[in-house]
């Protein structure tokens, strides 16, 4: 073997074909042993699959195809949904949400708890 081909750099793009043995693990109801085949390494997240992402396993004879799923988009929030509403409303009502919104947008001093004593300076005459 040549120096090249033991040298492992951060920027090489993974190889196409891997080395791998099926292997079992325990059935959890029948703890009787099912084929297994555990795959690892940092080439995952290079080609794709990184932690948490979903895989479709498309099975054939002989020949297993894993494909990484697009993550799913998040969830709109709340708040788009109730301005998808406002705008359906008339000008006279989006007008009263957009001073609604500006009030409340604001900042606004808190006013003092019952029996709190807020200090003043004393003014001298």
């Amino acid at each position: 073997m040549t120096a090249e081909q033991h040298h492992k750099s951060g920027t090489d793009i993974p190889t196409t074909t891997r080395a791998y043995t099926v292997g079992y693990a325990r059935d959890s109801r029948t703890f009787e042993p099912a084929p297994a085949v555990t795959l690892k390494g940092n080439w995952l997240a290079e080609a794709g699959f990184t932690t948490g992402t979903p895989v479709d396993v498309r099975v054939m004879p002989g020949c297993l195809i894993l494909t990484a799923r697009e993550p799913a988009a998040p969830p709109e929030p709340e708040i788009m949904h109730t301005l998808k509403k406002v705008c359906k409303l008339s000008a006279r009502k989006q007008r009263q949400v957009t001073e609604f919104i500006q009030v409340i947008a604001q900042p606004q001093k808190r006013p003092p708890q019952p029996g709190t004593i807020e200090w003043q300076e004393l003014k001298s005459q």
